[in-house]
């Protein structure tokens, strides 16, 4: 610490010297004796050769009779008390545990100690509110009566059982493959109409229809467990089972899960598209998150639906679709009130013409109709697309 403080008081001296003195001339050569010698402090105080003697005065007395004990002070090893050399990496001195001086600008801390981390939150609840009750770990809990009767391994009896933790609680599958799976149909049947959270999704992925019926009997089984059973059953005949709750069936996400399933049978998929629109249906035959089985079903009953809507859903389907649904509706005419409305549209795109002018069912009157329009006047190549419709007039023709 006392070199510390000499080398700044040397500081300080250095600088009141250098705005004292007049600068001498820029020629200097080596201080004799080294940097830190008396010799060399001269040398810098003053800002000339060493071999040159200060006047007197020039250096502080005091400060070379600090110098002088810093050079007697070593201890036994002969080193100084301050670091010569910044590149080595010498210990720093410890601070004084008393009432050390601070630096300017540093305040003491007043304050109470800080207080110490916790893992999780269910410790500061437990201290704030007394009648916090945390849940208890998944080995503590109680067993239910299903529980009772199922065997808690499910590898064979020379293998240590596999034990469920509450992190694989969540994984369904991995839940259903330990517990359920080497079980018997009549075990599992019952698990399912008592079971209840992580267990009674693990057991909508069995692949008996049985155990699907057992968990429509459960009083717990809601939308959530028939979204799961609809994405992941792989019988038609546990998808029919579950079809026939119409208030699950009309769930949209039901729906969607079961027309994405492969195996959704016939009978099921006459269910759902009961009561769809007919652009959701034609959405649902080209949708290709659906497999290619299920889109060509729904295609093939896209054509008697559209035969038996009403005009104004023919109508909605072939405009908002601008004439794309055509080609899945070949066979297919339209009524009356359906041309008629296709008529009385003011604005009519280029890819509307064409496809109608492509669909060998489209009424003479909507050909007349589009000829007349100023896009197919303005374009020869619609107008001889609608010329040589079957369905045009002989006017047409010749003027086409």
């Amino acid at each position: 610490m006392r070199a510390g403080s000499f080398l700044v008081r040397f500081g300080t001296a250095l600088e009141r010297r250098e705005s004292a003195a007049p600068k001498e001339g820029a020629g200097r050569s080596r201080c004799q004796g080294g940097l830190f010698s008396p010799d060399g402090l001269r040398c810098m105080t003053l800002r000339r050769p060493s071999s040159d003697p200060p006047s007197d005065g020039a250096l502080s007395d005091e400060l070379l009779a600090d110098w002088a004990e810093l050079e007697a002070e070593p201890a036994a090893g002969g080193e100084p008390s301050f670091d010569t050399n910044p590149g080595t990496s010498a210990p720093l001195d410890e601070p004084d545990d008393g009432d050390g001086e601070l630096p300017i600008g540093v305040e003491p801390w007043s304050g109470d100690d800080m207080p110490a981390g916790r893992a999780s939150s269910h410790g500061l609840l437990a201290a704030m509110d007394p009648a916090f009750d945390a849940p208890p770990p998944l080995s503590a809990r109680p067993s239910s009566p299903a529980d009772a009767a199922l065997p808690s391994p499910s590898g064979p009896p020379g293998e240590e059982p596999l034990i469920v933790v509450a992190a694989d609680e969540l994984n369904y599958r991995h839940l259903y493959e330990t517990r359920y799976r080497n079980l018997e149909t009549g075990v599992r049947e019952q698990a399912a109409r008592q079971a209840s959270g992580a267990d009674l999704f693990a057991l909508c992925l069995d692949p008996s229809p049985q155990v699907v019926l057992a968990l429509l009997d459960n009083s717990e089984f809601g939308l959530a467990h028939a979204r799961a059973l609809a994405q992941h059953h792989q019988t038609d005949r546990g998808l029919e089972i579950l079809a026939r709750r119409a208030q699950l069936l009309r769930d949209s996400h039901v729906q969607r899960r079961l027309m994405q399933n492969i195996q959704t049978p016939d009978i099921v998929l006459e269910r759902v598209l009961r009561f769809k629109r007919l652009l959701d249906m034609y959405r649902l035959s080209v949708d290709r998150d659906l497999p290619e089985r299920n889109r060509v079903r729904v295609r093939a009953r896209l054509r008697p639906y559209f035969s038996r809507a009403e005009p104004e859903d023919r109508a909605a389907l072939i405009i908002k679709t601008e004439g794309r649904c055509l080609n899945s509706l070949a066979g297919c005419t339209f009524d009356a009130r359906t041309t008629q409305m296709l008529c009385n549209l003011s604005t009519l795109s280029t890819l509307f013409i064409q496809n109608l002018a492509r669909f060998s069912a489209t009424p003479p009157m909507l050909i007349a109709k589009l000829l007349k329009s100023p896009s197919v006047q303005r374009q020869p190549q619609l107008r001889a697309m609608l010329a040589r419709h079957p369905n045009a007039g002989s006017e047409a023709k010749r003027k086409g």
